[in-house]
């Protein structure tokens, strides 16, 4: 009986070493861990007329957990190719990926990031942490519709035998804006700041006048065209008027108000060239002189 007790306690205090033993070999090995923030990578508000890049800057922190030293190379795989930002439908977005501490190009164009010599390693101590900027950069002549692109993507950490120390997800994106902008084509000259049209003599009728009002938009727009004399061109400050009205791509305007038109149908980039029509009213028995009326119009995209 007292060889059996002996014996027992033998066991029951190795095994507690043996546990011991096994739970120090696991953090030796190396272990890292990402924190991408924010997980969207968004490029926001972008204007496609503003004149600026679509770009934005992020980071990701590479933390080693494990008990040894870690050294790889930071990749970029699209979760689900084809390659560029999308909304669902339409042409996709290109755009460029930089790790902006080396200046190394890691967009995974041919669905992962292309492993170069010049790419150098990111080295860890154990328990160390280190930041890397990337800049995310949209094709501006992709652009051709408003809305949300986005990519899944993945960032994986990869030594040198092409193992996976650990990874990450972000979404890459670009918000474009519903955005248009406006100007003339033809006969006219700028005065000021101002377009001016010589109408000539004028006669009852369509006056002579070649001129097109230019639209280029990301999708549908609207016009808002205003008379400051209610659809009359008026001499000087007097009292002497004529009566006059125009049309805008073949639409008649009511020029004794506000009016709204609305541009040609179609989803998508726009670029429209809309004839505008000066029709001249009853010209008999007014006093000799030049003219005028100034007409403002405005575009909204939608």
């Amino acid at each position: 009986m007292l060889r059996a007790s002996l014996l027992l306690a033998a066991t029951l205090m190795a095994a507690p070493a043996f546990a011991q033993s096994a739970n120090s070999a696991r953090p030796t090995d190396c272990m890292v861990r990402m924190n991408a923030a924010p997980t969207s990578w968004m490029i926001s508000g972008y204007d496609p007329y503003g004149g600026s890049l679509p770009e934005g800057t992020f980071s990701v922190t590479f933390i080693n957990d494990g008990g040894s030293e870690c050294r790889f190379a930071p990749l970029f795989d699209l979760s689900q190719p084809p390659f560029g930002l999308s909304k669902g439908t339409g042409k996709r977005i290109g755009y460029a990926l930089v790790n902006l501490t080396d200046s190394q190009d890691v967009t995974p164009r041919a669905g992962r990031s292309l492993r170069t010599p010049s790419q150098r390693e990111l080295v860890l101590a154990p328990n160390e942490s280190k930041t890397l900027l990337y800049k995310l950069v949209a094709n501006p002549e992709d652009v051709r519709d408003s809305g949300t692109f986005t990519q899944d993507v993945s960032i994986e950490a990869q030594d040198r035998s092409f193992r996976s120390l650990g990874g990450t997800q972000v979404v890459l994106g670009l918000e474009v804006l519903p955005s248009a902008r406006m100007g003339l084509s033809g006969a006219y000259s700028m005065s000021d700041g101002h377009a001016v049209v010589d109408l000539g003599d004028l006669r009852t009728g369509v006056a002579p006048v070649p001129l097109q009002l230019r639209v280029s938009s990301t999708g549908q727009y609207d016009l808002q065209v205003t008379s400051a004399n209610s659809g009359k061109l008026r001499l000087g400050a007097s009292d002497w008027t004529v009566p006059y009205s125009i049309a805008v791509g073949g639409t008649a305007v009511n020029l004794a108000g506000t009016s709204r038109l609305s541009g040609p149908t179609g989803n998508g980039y726009r670029r429209d060239s809309l004839p505008i029509q000066f029709i001249i009213g009853d010209v008999s028995d007014r006093r000799a002189g030049t003219y005028s009326d100034v007409i403002s119009i405005s575009v909204t995209a939608r």
